[in-house]
């Protein structure tokens, strides 16, 4: 007869279910550092613009430019390849987005001018819009059944991972040598370590892949079946949020070094750090709401939050610059947070990576968008009156979120 089970022997399968809870578990939290690294490096470069703009000879326009080519190349990746990962596979474009971030990086640490340094943001663009699409599907894919955490860790990765690039970028630019290339070297170390931790990383698509001979097609950002309206509708909040976010990381550092005072790359770094970092703070407290109600709170911190703003720049008040920054980011990372969370939950697990490339295909062509006429106007009418004007538009944008979550209800 074969021995009865002790008290202290698990059943059988228990360490096998332990165990896939456990991979799950570190892949969960490897895809959240994966994002959170590459928003670092997204937001690296713009304390170190006013350096890049008084050594090239370059005018506000061009800065702009500058930004705005990494949201070409974010794009490029997101309509070609939107959707790869859930034909290819998480693993392999997670190790290929990551491989190409650490290229970009290194052509960005070395540029000798503008044009060696919009090559370098075209390539991280590229990569960034790879991996954005498919971290967000894993996620989702490794989240905890009914937890609801992908979308929220989504947020604050993303926005966190801002805050952080920001300001340790700042830092070492103001307080470090090698200024310019000293915050790319000390990324490219967290990226080969996170490529280590993917190539160990369980694949989790494993009987929806396609055909092989039909891989290497472009695989485009899809809007789920019979939710173009409720998609269009809801999307509206991601117009609002990354018009803001657009701002703040084009020309808020060089708007913050005004009102200052100084050229303090540290001071200018810190606009976006307040934005980002409130934002997810904002996210954490908020992460047991519906989305519909993290949209409503957001709508009036944004609008008072964007008055603020406006009113600094007027006034020439630096401390209300960044009061405003700190209720601006706890509307930018709700707001992000919320639609997010919506436009998520509208696609079915094999449309994960396509409807997340969507979402971000919003996003960034608002963010990019923004920032180039941003450059523009400032180029025409200055730095203060080119703010002013476009925050009334971002309230434009903000109020519209609102109207849309509220219908799609």
């Amino acid at each position: 007869m074969p021995p009865e089970p002790s008290a202290t022997t698990a059943p059988p399968g228990t360490k096998h279910a332990r165990g896939r809870r456990q991979r799950s578990g570190t892949s969960f939290a490897l895809a959240g550092a994966i994002l959170a690294v590459f928003l670092m490096a997204s937001t690296a470069p713009s304390p170190m613009y006013a350096i890049y703009q008084r050594e090239w000879g370059f005018s506000s326009t061009v800065l702009t430019l500058v930004f705005a080519v990494y949201m070409v190349g974010i794009l490029a990746a997101l309509l070609l390849f939107g959707s790869l990962s859930d034909h290819l596979g998480r693993r392999p474009v997670l190790l290929g987005a990551i491989a190409l971030e650490t290229v970009s990086l290194l052509v960005l640490a070395f540029a000798p001018g503008v044009g060696w340094l919009c090559a370098g943001r075209i390539l991280q663009g590229l990569a960034t819009g790879s991996v954005t699409s498919a971290v967000s599907a894993t996620l989702l894919d490794f989240q905890p059944p009914g937890s609801g955490r992908g979308p929220l860790v989504n947020g604050i990765a993303a926005s966190g991972g801002m805050a952080v690039g920001s300001v340790m970028a700042g830092a070492l630019v103001q307080f470090a040598p090698a200024p310019t290339e000293l915050s790319y070297l000390v990324l490219i170390a967290a990226l080969v370590l996170l490529l280590l931790g993917a190539v160990a990383m369980p694949e989790p698509v494993t009987g929806r892949r396609g055909e092989p001979r039909r891989i290497p097609r472009p695989q485009r950002p899809i809007v789920p079946a019979g939710q173009g309206r409720t998609f269009a509708l809801l999307a509206t909040t991601m117009l609002a949020a990354w018009t803001i976010g657009g701002m703040f990381m084009s020309l808020g550092p060089s708007v913050a070094s005004g009102l200052v005072g100084s050229n303090s790359h540290f001071v200018g770094g810190l606009t976006v750090t307040v934005l980002a970092g409130v934002g997810s703070v904002a996210q954490v407290l908020a992460s047991g709401w519906h989305g519909t109600r993290a949209v409503r709170l957001a709508v009036p911190l944004l609008l008072l939050g964007l008055a603020a703003v406006a009113t600094a720049v007027v006034l020439g008040s630096a401390m209300l610059l960044f009061g405003g920054s700190v209720v601006l980011g706890a509307g930018w990372g709700l707001m992000f947070m919320g639609g997010f969370r919506m436009l998520s939950a509208l696609a079915r697990p094999e449309q994960r990576a396509g409807t997340s490339a969507m979402i971000y295909v919003v996003a960034y062509l608002s963010a990019g968008g923004s920032s180039i006429l941003l450059g523009y106007l400032t180029t025409l009418f200055g730095l203060d009156n080119a703010t002013i004007v476009f925050a009334v538009a971002a309230g434009a944008f903000t109020v519209l979120a609102g109207i849309g979550s509220g219908r799609s209800r």
